[in-house]
C-alpha cells in the first residue's frame, strides 16, 4: 500500500499483520488536509469504508443505522471527527476492522480539543442550549497521550506505534476456546431440560458458535430465534461451511437448523428442538421468560459489551429468573476473540475512550455513606469516578450505549447526584433539567410547528392537557437511579431520590420520570408521592413494558390534579383495548391512587344476592366492574386468585377462553366456582 511522503505506515501494516492485530491511527489537522492523506492511504485498496459528511473523502458515507456498519470487513475504516463524534457510530466502525488493519480516525490538532466542538455537539444539546466545549472531546485528549495508538499530524510530529512482533507461539490459537465451549454445550444439551446462558463480549465468535453447535449435532433440530434474520447469518454461514453446502444468505431453514421470529416462535408447539436465541438482550425480558417457560432446551447468547448497547443489565435481571426457576441453569462465556488476535490494542483503546471496559465494584457490605453532587467537571477530572458513574448506568439499563457517556459528560443541564462510601459508588441519581421555554417556543409548540430538541417532560405534559404552565416552569426530570445490585432493596433509592428532591426544591417548579413501569417501580414512585398521569401505548421493544409518566409538583397542583383525574378517568376504558394483558400487579397498583368511593347499599344488597344464587353471577359482573373501580383497595385482600380473575376477566375484559387457559382451569363449570368464591370474598370486605 502507497502511503504518504511525509511518513511511511507500511512498518505498522506489516507488524500490525504479523500480529494478527488492529490499531487506532489519529489523523490531526484540518479536514481537507486529512482528506488529502487518507484518498492516497486508500489509493491502493479496495477494502475501506468511510464515514463523513465531506465529499472530499473518497467513498463518502455517512449511514443513519449501525447494522448498516456492522456485519462488514475492511483492512482500512475512516471516521471524520468534523462530521460529528457520535459514539455509537465510532465503536460500530471499530468492529469492521480486520486482523492487519487500521481506524483512522479524523481529528483537529490534540492540543485544540479542549477547546474544540465538533458538529454532533448538537446531538447533545437541548433546545435554547449553546455549547462552546466539549468535556468528552477534552478527556480524549487526556487518554489518547495514554493509548497504544499512533498519531499523524498536519503540523507537528508524527507518532507511530509500532509493536514488538510477536512469539509465533502466540499466534493462531483464537479457536480454542470457542471449540472448547461447543464441546461442552453439546454435553449440557443431552439433557432433557437444560438453560444455558452465553455471553461474550463483540467478535468472540458467538454467533459463528451456534452454527458450529449445529453442525456438530446433525441428528438434532434446532430453531435459531432473533428479533431480525440478518443478526444470525453469521450462524447459517458456518453451518453450511462446516457441513460444505451452499449458502445464499436468504434460507431461512438450513440442513438441521431453522430461524423463527420470537414472536411466532413462542406459538408453535415443540417438544424437542433445542432453541437458540441470539442477541437475547435485545428481546423482551418477559419473551425470553416464556421462552425458557414453553421450551426445555436452550441457549440465551447475547453481547455483554458491544455498540447497541450493554447487555450487563440484561443477564442480571434475567439470571434471578433462572436462579430461582431452574437454578441448574449453567452460564458459559466466550473471551478470546475470533478475527484478531488477543490483547488488540484497537479494542484495548475502543474500550478505554468508551469505558466499555469498566466494572462496577461495590464494597462488601454497607457502612457509612454520604451523598454528594457530581458535576461534569468532577467526571472529567476524574477518571475511576466517571468510569464508577458509567458502569452503574449499564448495570441499571440494559440499553445504556455509549452515547450516554458522551451525553453524561457534555449535557449542561443534567445533574448527577450521588451515594459513595470513602471511594465507591454505592448510587446515582442522573436528573435532567427542563422547560423555561420562550414564548416563541412555545407558541411553536401549540401550533404543532415544531417539536424542540430535549424538553422531554414538559413538553409530553403539555400535549397531555394543552396548558402552558409545563412548558414555561422549570422541571427535573428523573432519567435514571441506578442503586449497587448488592444494596438494592435497602431504601437507598428512596433516600437518594430525598436528597436530589431537597438539592433542587428551590430551583424547579415540579419534578417527574418517565420509565418502563412495572409493579415495583411504580410502587418506589407512589411512595415518594408521585402521580401516574400517563401510560404509553406501546410496549417496549426491549423490556415489553409500557412507558409511565409520573409527576410531583408544589407549584403547579391544579394542573396535576387535572392530569390526574383525567388519566383516572380513560384508564378504566384503556383497560378493556390496549391494556388488556397489562400484569395483574401493575393493574391493581394504578388503580390504588384512585379516590375511593364507598359502596351503596343497593349495590351491598345485590352482591349479596349474588352469594346465594351463584347462577346470576354472570349477569352481576358490571356491578363487579362498578365496585371494583369504586373501592380498588378491596382487591388488596381478596385471595391471590380472585385477585387475578377480577383483574383479567371483568376489568380487563378477557375471553373465558383466556382466562381457562392462564388459569390452568378445565372446565367453565370450575370458572364459575372460582366466580362464587370471588363474589363471596368481596361481599366479606364490604
Amino acid at each position: 500500500m502507497q502511503d504518504s511522503k511525509k511518513y511511511n505506515l507500511e512498518a505498522l501494516f506489516e507488524r500490525l499483520t504479523f500480529n494478527q492485530h488492529r490499531q487506532l491511527v489519529l489523523f490531526c489537522g484540518s479536514q481537507k488536509w486529512a482528506a488529502t492523506e487518507l484518498n492516497k492511504l486508500t489509493r491502493k485498496t479496495t477494502s475501506f469504508l468511510t464515514l463523513s459528511k465531506e465529499p472530499a473523502f473518497k467513498q463518502a458515507q455517512w449511514p443513519e443505522h449501525l447494522h448498516q456498519i456492522l456485519g462488514q470487513e475492511f483492512e482500512v475504516a475512516i471516521y471524520d471527527g468534523y462530521s460529528g463524534v457520535i459514539p455509537n457510530k465510532l465503536a460500530a466502525l471499530s468492529g469492521t476492522v480486520k486482523a492487519g488493519g487500521i481506524l483512522a480516525l479524523v481529528l483537529p490538532e490534540l492540543a485544540q480539543l479542549n477547546s474544540w466542538c465538533d458538529e454532533g455537539i448538537i446531538t447533545w444539546q437541548n433546545h435554547q442550549q449553546s455549547l462552546t466545549t466539549s468535556p468528552f472531546l477534552a478527556r480524549w485528549q487526556r487518554l489518547f497521550a495514554q493509548l497504544p495508538i499512533s498519531i499523524i499530524s498536519e503540523t507537528n510530529d508524527t507518532r507511530l506505534s509500532l509493536p514488538d512482533l510477536k512469539p509465533a507461539s502466540e499466534l493462531n490459537h483464537r479457536l480454542g476456546e470457542q471449540d472448547k465451549v461447543i464441546e461442552t454445550l453439546i454435553r449440557l444439551l443431552t439433557k432433557s431440560q437444560q438453560h444455558i446462558l452465553l455471553t461474550a463480549d463483540r467478535g468472540r465468535g458467538k454467533s459463528s458458535a451456534l452454527g458450529l453447535l449445529a453442525s456438530k449435532m446433525p441428528e438434532q433440530s434446532f430453531v435459531i430465534c432473533a428479533r431480525q434474520y440478518q443478526a444470525v447469518k453469521s450462524s447459517f454461514t458456518h453451518l453450511a461451511k462446516a457441513l460444505g453446502v451452499d449458502y445464499s444468505g436468504n434460507e431461512k431453514t438450513l440442513a438441521n437448523l431453522r430461524f423463527c421470529p420470537p414472536d411466532k416462535l413462542l406459538q408453535e408447539n415443540i417438544s424437542d428442538d433445542i432453541i437458540l436465541v441470539d442477541e437475547a438482550a435485545a428481546l423482551p425480558v418477559p419473551t425470553l421468560i416464556k421462552i425458557a417457560e414453553k421450551f426445555k432446551r436452550s441457549v440465551f447468547a447475547s453481547t455483554l459489551v458491544g455498540y447497541e448497547g450493554n447487555g450487563r443489565g440484561y443477564t442480571l435481571r434475567f439470571k434471578r429468573f433462572l436462579a430461582k426457576h431452574y437454578p441448574t441453569y449453567q452460564q458459559l462465556t466466550l473471551n478470546a476473540p475470533i478475527r484478531y488476535e488477543q490483547c488488540d490494542p484497537l479494542e484495548s483503546s475502543i474500550n478505554k475512550i468508551f469505558a466499555l471496559d469498566a466494572e462496577f465494584n461495590a464494597p462488601k457490605q454497607l457502612e457509612q455513606f454520604e451523598f454528594t453532587h457530581i458535576t461534569s467537571e468532577d467526571l472529567l477530572h476524574d477518571e475511576h469516578l466517571l468510569r464508577q458513574a458509567f458502569s452503574l448506568l449499564v448495570l441499571a439499563h440494559y440499553q445504556t450505549s455509549v452515547n450516554d457517556l458522551r451525553q453524561l459528560l457534555d449535557q449542561p443541564e443534567n445533574k448527577l447526584f450521588a451515594i459513595k462510601q470513602q471511594n465507591h459508588l454505592l448510587g446515582i441519581c442522573l436528573v435532567s433539567i427542563e422547560g423555561v421555554l420562550n414564548a416563541d417556543s412555545i407558541a411553536m409548540i401549540a401550533q404543532q410547528n415544531r417539536r424542540p430538541k430535549g424538553h422531554l417532560l414538559p413538553q409530553q405534559l403539555y400535549h397531555l392537557l394543552q396548558q402552558d404552565a409545563f412548558l414555561s416552569h422549570k422541571a427535573a426530570r428523573v432519567v435514571r437511579i441506578a442503586i449497587a445490585p448488592d444494596f438494592q432493596s435497602q431504601k437507598l433509592g428512596l433516600q437518594l431520590l430525598n436528597y436530589t428532591e431537597q438539592q433542587l426544591q428551590d430551583e424547579v417548579d415540579y419534578f417527574g420520570s418517565s420509565f418502563g413501569c412495572t409493579a415495583k417501580l411504580l410502587k418506589f414512585w407512589q411512595e415518594n408521592e408521585y402521580q401516574i398521569v400517563k401510560l404509553g401505548f406501546k410496549q417496549d421493544k426491549a423490556s415489553g413494558e409500557y412507558a409511565a409518566l409520573v409527576v410531583k409538583t408544589k407549584t403547579l397542583k391544579t394542573q396535576l390534579a387535572t392530569l390526574q383525574a383525567l388519566f383516572e378517568s380513560q384508564f378504566p376504558y384503556q383497560l378493556l383495548s390496549h391494556y388488556k394483558q397489562l400484569p395483574y400487579e401493575l393493574v391493581l397498583c394504578i388503580l390504588l391512587s384512585r379516590p375511593k368511593i364507598e359502596a351503596s347499599e343497593i349495590q351491598k344488597q345485590y352482591l349479596q344476592s349474588l352469594t346465594t344464587q351463584p347462577a346470576n353471577i354472570e349477569q352481576g359482573l358490571p356491578q363487579i366492574w362498578h365496585l371494583a373501580l369504586q373501592r380498588p383497595d378491596l382487591l388488596c385482600n381478596l385471595s391471590a386468585i380472585s385477585q387475578r380473575l377480577i383483574i383479567k376477566l371483568v376489568l380487563q375484559n378477557n375471553t373465558k377462553e383466556v382466562i381457562l387457559s392462564d388459569f390452568e382451569l378445565h372446565s367453565k363449570k370450575q370458572l364459575n366456582q372460582q366466580l362464587h368464591n370471588l363474589v363471596t370474598e368481596l361481599y366479606v370486605q364490604i
